[in-house]
C-alpha cells in the first residue's frame, strides 16, 4: 500500500516544536476529512439513499504509526479515500475558485461536509505549514481557496435539482397527492403541469424508477420532498464497480449487474443477479443493495478464492466470479 503523510511544521521555523493541541487538532481534521470523503465515495458506488452499512465508516480509520498516522487497515479503498483527499488539498491549492461539482443531492451534502472540513483545517493551522502527500511527492497546503469554498460549505442545498430512486403511489390518506418510496423514507411528490394525468398512473404501475426533480431535505438533511418533476425514468439495473461491505473490498474490471425489482404486494424491493445465482429481497433499496453486496463477497470467498476444484454449476459461478477480476 502506498503511505500517505501529513506533517505540521512551525511557519517561522521548521525545527521548532509543535505543540500537541495543534499537531492533534490538525489530525483530527484529516480523519475528519477521509471520513466523509470516504463515505461519500461508497454512497456514489452503492447509489444508497441515506443508509450505508454498520461498519463503513470504520474502513477510513486512522491510527498513529511511528512518527505519523496511517490506515488501520490496508485495502484499495483506504488508498482510493486518501488520494481523494491528497486531491481535495490540491483542489484548495491551484485556484481561488474551485468547479462547482455536485450533480444530487447526496454528492451536495458530502462535498458541504468536506468543504467544511477544509476550512476547519486551514483554520487550526494557523501559524503552521502542513505538507501532504506520499513520499517523493510531499508538497504544502495552501487555502488559496478559502472564498469559493466557504460558498460551498454554506451552500442550500434544501431544494436542488436531483433524483431520487424510487416507487411511486398514491397517498392513501390523501388521494390527490403522491409517493416516492425506496423502503425505508416515503415523501410527497409533486410534478410539474406538464406531466399528464395518464403519465403518473403509469408511473404508479411500474417498478423501481429514477424521477427527477427538486429533492427538499429537511433540517437534518433527511428526504422530505420531491418537487416539480418533470418525469420518471426506467431503472432497469444497476452497475457496481466496486465491491464494499465492512470487512472487504474488491475492485472489478468488468462491473456487475444487479437487477432491481418491487414486489408491490410484499412492499418488498429485490435486486437479482441471475448468473451468479445473487435473489435478495428486502424492505428497502438501500438495504437490498448493501445485502448483493454481502452475497457477492461470501460467493467471492466461496469460490474465486477457493483452491478447490470444482465442476458443473459451481464451476461456471467461479469462472463468472473470476472474469469479472483483474488477471
Amino acid at each position: 500500500m502506498q503511505q500517505f503523510r501529513f506533517d505540521v511544521v512551525d511557519a517561522t521555523d521548521e525545527n521548532a516544536e509543535v505543540p500537541v493541541a495543534v499537531a492533534g487538532q490538525v489530525m483530527v481534521d484529516i480523519q475528519n476529512l477521509l471520513t466523509h470523503i470516504g463515505e461519500l465515495m461508497v454512497r456514489q458506488e452503492f447509489r444508497t439513499q441515506s443508509l450505508l452499512p454498520d461498519g463503513i465508516s470504520e474502513r477510513f480509520s486512522l491510527v498513529m504509526q511511528g512518527k505519523g498516522a496511517g490506515a488501520k487497515r490496508d485495502g484499495q479503498l483506504i488508498e482510493d479515500a486518501l488520494q481523494a483527499l491528497c486531491s481535495q488539498l490540491d483542489r484548495a491549492n491551484l485556484g481561488t475558485t474551485v468547479p462547482e461539482e455536485s450533480s444530487n443531492h447526496i454528492e451536495a451534502m458530502g462535498r458541504k461536509a468536506i468543504a467544511r472540513d477544509m476550512l476547519d483545517l486551514a483554520d487550526h493551522l494557523e501559524g503552521f505549514v502542513m505538507t501532504y502527500g506520499s513520499d517523493g511527492s510531499m508538497r504544502k497546503f495552501r487555502m488559496n481557496a478559502r472564498r469559493s469554498l466557504e460558498a460551498e460549505a454554506s451552500a442550500d442545498i434544501e431544494d436542488m435539482p436531483s433524483a431520487l430512486i424510487g416507487v411511486v403511489s398514491r397517498d392513501p390518506v390523501h388521494k390527490s397527492r403522491w409517493l416516492i418510496s425506496n423502503g425505508r423514507d416515503s415523501v410527497p411528490v409533486s410534478f410539474l403541469p406538464s406531466v399528464s394525468h395518464a403519465d403518473i398512473m403509469s408511473y404508479a404501475d411500474a417498478g423501481p424508477l429514477i424521477v427527477t426533480g427538486s429533492v427538499v431535505l429537511d433540517e437534518g438533511g433527511a428526504l422530505a420532498e420531491l418537487r416539480n418533476s418533470s418525469g420518471c425514468y426506467d431503472f432497469p439495473q444497476t452497475l457496481f464497480h466496486r465491491i464494499v461491505t465492512p470487512d472487504r473490498d474488491i475492485i472489478l474490471l468488468s462491473p456487475v449487474a444487479g437487477r432491481p425489482g418491487f414486489n408491490r404486494a410484499k412492499g418488498v424491493w429485490t435486486l437479482v443477479n441471475e448468473d451468479l445465482g445473487i435473489s435478495i429481497s428486502k424492505p428497502s433499496w438501500d438495504e437490498a443493495v448493501i445485502a448483493f453486496h454481502e452475497y457477492f463477497v461470501f460467493l467471492w470467498e466461496t469460490y474465486a478464492e477457493s483452491e478447490d476444484t470444482f465442476e458443473g454449476e459451481e464451476k461456471d459461478i467461479r469462472d463468472l466470479l473470476l472474469s469479472y477480476a483483474f488477471p
